[in-house]
C-alpha cells in the first residue's frame, strides 16, 4: 500500500509538468445579432510525445459545445479539446479602478480634516459657553465691560457657526461624491473582476517543434443592432443611407485590437425545422395539440460578392461584404477594441444612394399637414436588418422610422416630416349635406371640398387620400355621386387624387356620396 501511495505522489508532478500554460491572443471577432465568436491564436512549443496544453483567459459565457480547434503541423494530433473554468488566476487591477481608489482616497483626506477643523471649532465653542457667565468671578465688571465682552462673545460665536456651517455642506458634498464612486466601483468589478476559463487540449507529437494553434468558439453576451441614417439635401437629390451597427459585450474579456465581421446570422435562434402536427377536433374537448408554424420553403441561390470600394449604388465604409446563403458578412478593415462594459460601440458598415422619388401625401380627414414622403424603389436589393432610422432632410433632423425589410411591397415609403408651405382644407359642403326621408328608408348626402394651396417656390406633385363608407350590410347602401378626378377602390372605400400644383396656386376636389338604410334603424360609420 505504501508502494502505491507513493507512486502516486510521484505521479502527480510528471502530470503537472506535463501541463504547458499559454497565453493566446484574440485575433477576429465575428459578432451575430446575439452571440459572437472569438478565434484565437497561439504558439506553443511542444515536446515529442503526449502533453497538456493550457491556453489561459478564456470567457466564462464561452459555448464549450461549439469549441474548435485545429494546427497546422501535420506531425501532432489533438486528441481531446476542452473548457474548464479558472478562479485561481489573481486578479489584475483595472486602471479605471485603479483611479477610482486613489480619487476616493483623496475624498477620505479631505473628509478627515473636515472632521478635525469641526472637532476644534466645537471646543472652541464650549470655551465661550463655559466663560460666558460674567457673574461668575469675584471681581465685579462694569457695564461698559460688559457690553464690550458680550459683543465680542456674540462676534466669535457666530464666525464658529458659520465655519462649522460650510463643513457641514463641504462633508455632504464629499459623502454623496463618495457614494457615486462607490456605486461605479460596484458595477465596474461586477464587470470586470470575473472569473476566466482555460481551454485544455491534449497533443500528442511525434517531434518537438512549435504549433501554430487556432480555435475557435461562440459566446454570449454580445451583439449587435443595426442603425441607419437616412439623408435628403432636397427634392431633386436621392436618399443617402448609412448603415452602421451598435456592437455591445459584456464577455469579461476586452476585445482590443481585432479583426472584427459583423453578420446578420443569429445561431441563438431554433434552428429545428417546424413540424406540422395533426389538429384534432372533437366535442367539448379542449385541443392539446397545436399546429406549429409552416416553413415557407423558398429556394435560396448560392450568391456570393465581395467589395472593398465602390459599389454598383453605393459605397462601403471601408468594409468587405460578402452574402451567402443564409447571411450578410461585413468585414471591418481597420482593427478595433471593444471593452467589455455593456456600452454600445458604433461601427460605420456601408452606404448607399438609393433611387428615389419625392411625392406629398396628404390625408385631410385626419391632419390638415402635407408631408413628403421619400418612395424608395428596388432597396430589397441591399439586404437591409429591420432596425430604427434617424431621418435628416436638408440637413435637419426630421425625426425616426423604422426599416422594415420583410414588408412585400417593391417600394419603400419613408416619411421625410411636415411641410408647413403647402396648406390643406376639407370643409364640408352646405349645399349637400341633406337628410331625405323615401318611404320606410332614409337617404343623407354629404359632400367635401379640399383645398390645396402651394406656397413654396417650386411645382410639387401630391397625393390626395380620402374615405367614403363602405357598407357590411345589405340594407345599406352607399353611393358615390360624385368624385371629380379621383381614383376609386370601392373594396375600401378609398379616395385618390394626384395633383400637380404650381407654385402659389390652389386647387380644389370634392366628392359627394349618398347613404340609404331604414329609418327605424341607427347607422354608425357614415361620416
Amino acid at each position: 500500500m505504501k508502494k502505491i501511495i507513493s507512486s502516486l505522489f510521484c505521479l502527480t508532478p510528471m502530470l503537472l509538468l506535463a501541463q504547458t500554460a499559454v497565453q493566446s491572443t484574440i485575433k477576429q471577432v465575428k459578432v451575430y445579432k446575439q452571440q459572437a465568436e472569438i478565434t484565437r491564436s497561439a504558439l506553443p512549443k511542444v515536446a515529442a510525445g503526449t502533453q497538456t496544453i493550457v491556453l489561459t483567459g478564456i470567457s466564462t459565457s464561452i459555448n464549450p459545445s461549439s469549441l474548435q480547434v485545429e494546427f497546422n503541423n501535420p506531425s501532432s494530433t489533438l486528441l481531446s479539446a476542452k473548457y474548464e473554468k479558472n478562479y485561481l488566476l489573481p486578479k489584475v487591477n483595472n486602471p479605471k479602478i485603479e483611479e477610482l481608489h486613489d480619487q476616493l482616497e483623496e475624498l477620505d483626506d479631505e473628509f478627515s480634516w473636515i472632521k478635525d477643523q469641526q472637532a476644534i471649532l466645537k471646543g472652541m465653542e464650549d470655551i465661550l459657553n463655559k466663560n460666558k457667565d460674567l457673574g461668575g468671578t469675584e471681581k465685579g465688571f462694569t457695564a461698559a465691560q460688559v457690553v464690550e465682552l458680550s459683543n465680542s462673545y456674540k462676534i466669535k460665536f457666530l464666525e464658529i457657526r458659520k465655519e462649522l456651517k460650510t463643513l457641514v455642506k463641504q462633508e455632504k458634498g464629499i459623502a454623496e461624491e463618495k457614494t457615486q464612486i462607490n456605486n461605479q466601483l460596484s458595477e465596474m468589478n461586477a464587470l470586470l473582476n470575473k472569473p476566466s476559463g482555460n481551454i485544455v487540449l491534449q497533443i500528442d507529437s511525434r517531434s518537438a517543434t512549435t504549433l501554430t494553434i487556432q480555435c475557435s468558439y461562440l459566446v454570449s453576451n454580445a451583439g449587435w443592432s443595426p442603425l441607419y441614417d437616412l439623408r435628403s439635401d432636397g427634392i431633386v437629390n436621392n436618399v443617402k443611407l448609412n448603415h452602421k451597427a451598435n456592437i455591445h459585450q459584456n464577455t469579461g474579456i476586452d476585445w482590443e485590437d481585432v479583426d472584427m465581421v459583423v453578420s446578420t446570422g443569429n445561431p441563438a435562434i431554433n434552428n429545428n425545422r417546424p413540424i406540422l402536427r395533426p389538429l384534432y377536433a372533437n366535442l367539448f374537448q379542449p385541443v392539446y395539440a397545436q399546429a406549429e408554424s409552416r416553413a415557407k420553403d423558398a429556394p435560396m441561390a448560392n450568391l456570393a460578392y465581395k467589395s472593398s470600394g465602390d459599389m454598383a449604388d453605393g459605397y462601403a465604409y471601408n468594409t468587405e461584404i460578402t452574402e451567402n446563403q443564409l447571411s450578410i458578412e461585413y468585414r471591418i478593415m481597420n482593427k478595433q477594441s471593444i471593452l467589455s462594459d455593456r456600452k454600445e460601440n458604433m461601427v460605420a458598415l456601408t452606404s448607399y444612394d438609393l433611387n428615389t422619388d419625392y411625392i406629398y401625401h396628404t390625408v385631410p380627414k385626419l391632419s390638415n399637414g402635407a408631408f413628403l414622403l421619400a418612395k424608395i424603389s428596388d432597396w430589397s436589393k441591399h439586404n437591409l436588418v429591420a432596425g430604427k432610422a434617424n431621418i435628416f432632410f436638408d440637413g435637419a433632423f426630421v425625426g425616426n422610422t423604422q426599416i422594415n425589410p420583410q414588408v412585400t411591397s417593391d417600394t419603400l415609403l419613408i416619411s421625410m416630416g411636415r411641410d408647413n408651405n403647402i396648406t390643406v382644407e376639407r370643409t364640408p359642403i352646405q349645399d349637400y349635406t341633406k337628410t331625405k326621408f323615401i318611404g320606410t328608408n332614409k337617404k343623407e348626402t354629404f359632400g367635401y371640398e379640399i383645398a390645396v394651396r402651394n406656397k413654396k417656390g417650386v411645382a410639387i406633385e401630391i397625393e390626395i387620400l380620402d374615405q367614403i363608407p363602405v357598407s357590411q350590410n345589405s340594407q345599406i347602401d352607399v353611393t358615390l355621386e360624385e368624385k371629380g378626378s379621383a381614383e376609386y377602390l370601392k373594396e375600401y372605400g378609398k379616395l385618390m387624387w394626384k395633383l400637380s400644383i404650381s407654385p402659389g396656386q390652389t386647387k380644389k376636389e370634392r366628392f359627394v356620396y349618398t347613404v340609404k338604410y331604414p329609418k327605424k334603424e341607427r347607422v354608425r360609420g357614415i361620416k
